[in-house]
């Protein structure tokens, strides 16, 4: 069977004075403290041994990455699990950065199954995994630099479920493995210069391709990988302008680009070299810019300022907006329910305005059944 991989060119702003990288996006995505989350694998085996199969009509999704996949592995001391985060849906916190649902939901909804259960909520009393699992935990990247399970642990996770034959290898070759790695390993990273943030560029993309061969090798042949966030655009960095607008900053939109191109390089090389694989490369930094350009055109009014406004001086606790549903963005670093409902809906249906081709619900439809 051929391979196959679909990507779409990436665009990134340049301009203003050159600061360090790692102060720009250190606060990316909220990292925190985790100890590798126990191996549950034997506990969640079929009691009569044999494993789980998908309904003939649906796909398994298996998730992987950092924040913007996270639906639930952060340690309950994250500000993900208390309010007022899910405050959209479910109506309470959910371990998701976000009021609402976030992008992992959306795939999952277009895919016809449920959102996949997180691997730390696999327990004898957890909802059956035969939909497949959320590995993804907040302030991962593929070092273990900021101290959360890295990409490649979460892969061994992924190994100890599909080698003790929890998962149908048929299931696997038509599964959808999405794989989030946005930005973390430059806020770790602590240097000021392009110069110095080339050659982990390099690495990154790197790692990001051997973590897929790895999957690859383990069962998985359908990828879907984002390129990294609008670094410049983010609430983080836009606040010194009053949300306003995007920071100019030459040196974090030539790494963002850098990134983006070294890694839709590789991927290509992975359908090239693994037979039977299918990458479908998201423009998520177009997508997202795209958005906060033309926000009239998703129905939100707020762009760059965050719907979370700071902390309750006397509780403690988040303040936010009444009215999260016209913001694209939740917190510094994330977008909401609205904002990823928008991001989402240009992979799957406006894709020729803006150059997004194939879409994703393409993209599917192409996979084999």
């Amino acid at each position: 069977m051929a391979s196959t991989m679909t990507s779409s060119s990436m665009s990134a702003r340049c301009g203003g004075d050159s600061h360090s990288l790692t102060t720009i996006i250190r606060v990316l995505i909220f990292c925190f403290s985790c100890h590798l989350l126990p191996s549950t694998f034997a506990r969640s085996l079929p009691r009569n041994g044999r494993p789980l199969q998908a309904d003939a009509t649906s796909r398994l999704l298996f998730v992987f990455g950092d924040s913007y996949a996270d639906t639930g592995n952060t340690p309950s001391s994250s500000p993900s699990w208390h309010p007022p985060y899910g405050i959209t849906w479910p109506g309470s916190p959910s371990g998701r950065f976000c009021n609402g649902f976030i992008q992992t939901d959306i795939l999952a909804a277009t895919l016809g199954v449920p959102s996949p259960t997180p691997y730390s909520r696999l327990s004898d009393g957890a909802p059956n995994p035969s939909d497949g699992i959320n590995f993804a935990v907040a302030g991962s990247g593929v070092t273990y630099a900021l101290g959360t399970p890295r990409l490649s642990i979460q892969a061994t996770w992924f190994e100890g479920l599909a080698t003790a034959g929890l998962f149908d290898p048929e299931d696997l070759k038509r599964a959808v493995f999405l794989i989030s790695v946005v930005g973390n390993d430059y806020a770790a990273y602590n240097g000021s210069t392009l110069e110095g943030y080339i050659p982990l560029t390099h690495s990154v993309a790197y790692l990001i391709d051997q973590n897929l061969r790895v999957l690859y090798s383990l069962g998985a042949r359908n990828f879907v990988v984002p390129s990294i966030a609008p670094i410049t655009c983010l609430p983080s960095r836009t606040s010194k302008s009053g949300y306003v607008e995007c920071e100019r900053n030459a040196t974090v939109n030539k790494v963002v680009a850098l990134h983006n191109h070294l890694l839709g390089t590789r991927l290509m090389k992975i359908t090239r070299d693994l037979e039977g694989s299918s990458v479908l490369y998201l423009p998520q930094t177009k997508a997202m810019m795209h958005v906060l350009e033309n926000l009239a055109e998703f129905n939100l009014t707020e762009g760059l300022r965050p719907c979370v406004i700071g902390t309750n001086t006397t509780t403690g606790g988040i303040i936010a907006c009444d009215n999260p549903e016209q913001h694209f963005f939740w917190d510094a670093m994330h977008p909401t329910q609205a904002g990823w409902r928008a991001v989402m809906s240009l992979y799957t249906n406006r894709t020729r305005s803006i150059g997004f081709s194939p879409s994703l619900r393409n993209w599917l439809k192409s996979l084999p059944t």
